[in-house]
Parts: structure tokens; C-alpha cells; sequence
């Protein structure tokens, strides 16, 4: 990490500001993909038996709410997941 911030790779140690928001979508995706799937996994872990067939099912499900999830948070359909836009105020969702 210290060689890539070095290097100005990192998103916030660029030269430039151009592009810079769009990691909000990334931080924040992941942390309601995992918010949304981490309690549906609880759950079907409860109800579904510990099986081949329920384990898949229960791997299925995870990774399908995590895609679904992630791919809002591309689209930024979700809080906070909008990049920021140059003359627009950034606390406004």
C-alpha cells in the first residue's frame, strides 16, 4: 500500500482529481452487499439441512445477493454509491 500511494496509484494521492468519488462505490457496495447477504446466509443456514444440496444452495444464494447487490452499486442505485459530479454538493444523498 505504501508503494502503490507512492507511486499515485491510489485513488486519493493522484495528481489530479479528475474521476475521484468513484471508490465511494466500491466501499459502499461492499459494505451493503455484505449488510443484505451475510443475514439471508444466517438464515438459510438455520432452515436448510447440512447437505451437498443445501450447501449449494446456501453458496448460490450468497453469491447470487452479492452480484445482485454489487451491480446496484455499480448502476449507483444505492445510498451513497453515486460518484460524485463536479458543481453538485457530494452530502446530497
Amino acid at each position: 500500500m505504501w508503494l502503490l500511494g507512492a507511486l499515485g496509484k491510489l485513488p486519493r494521492v493522484k495528481a489530479s482529481t479528475k474521476g475521484e468519488g468513484h471508490e465511494r462505490r466500491y466501499f459502499y457496495g461492499s459494505v451493503w452487499a455484505v449488510c443484505c447477504a451475510q443475514p439471508a446466509l444466517w438464515l438459510l443456514w438455520k432452515v436448510l439441512p447440512v447437505t451437498r444440496g443445501g450447501d449449494a444452495i446456501k453458496l448460490v444464494s450468497f453469491v447470487a445477493i452479492l452480484a445482485l447487490v454489487g451491480n446496484l452499486a455499480r448502476l449507483g442505485r444505492l445510498p451513497r454509491t453515486r460518484p460524485i459530479v463536479p458543481g453538485e454538493i457530494a452530502v446530497s444523498d
